[in-house]
């Protein structure tokens, strides 16, 4: 998932140096918003906005959030932290930690290191549109979505 992200913000980058259609970054509106498990702030989450089938939304928005769970998206092609397009979206969230395995490896450098694994810290449920039952629509102006996850399956 971590790819996953790294990714977007990859072509991201990409993207940002050619001109859109009529010669700027496109028409965003601003979305914020608070995710917590089990009531408590998750931080270094990723929230996913993907249009709904058949929404007037754009384009596959992200935002990460801070330690207090807060969010801020941005969308391919729009100005930092401005949001995301007018449109019906489901939403996944992603949050993994590294955790040392207890075992040690050697780096590049021959020196050994400890050895870490990625954990998921959410639901299974909550990375995938079909299963998050996570949905946001988005209006003209300033749009707030709190999702409040929890760890039971």
């Amino acid at each position: 998932m971590k790819n996953k992200f790294l990714l977007f913000f990859a072509l991201l980058g990409l993207l940002a140096t050619v001109p859109a259609c009529g010669g700027g970054a496109i028409k965003t509106e601003g979305v914020t918003g608070v995710v917590t498990l089990d009531g408590e702030p998750l931080a270094n989450a990723t929230v996913y906005f993907t249009p709904a089938e058949g929404s007037t939304g754009a384009l596959q928005s992200v935002g990460k959030t801070n330690e207090k769970g807060e969010y801020k998206l941005q969308t391919l092609l729009g100005a930092a932290d401005a949001g995301t397009t007018p449109g019906d979206y489901v939403v996944t969230v992603d949050c993994v930690d590294e955790v040392e395995t207890g075992r040690m490896k050697k780096n590049d450098d021959g020196e050994d290191v400890p050895e870490t694994e990625e954990i998921q810290l959410v639901p299974a449920r909550y990375l995938n549109g079909a299963t998050s039952g996570l949905t946001a629509t988005v209006v003209k102006g300033s749009n707030t979505f709190n999702f409040d996850l929890t760890s039971e399956e």
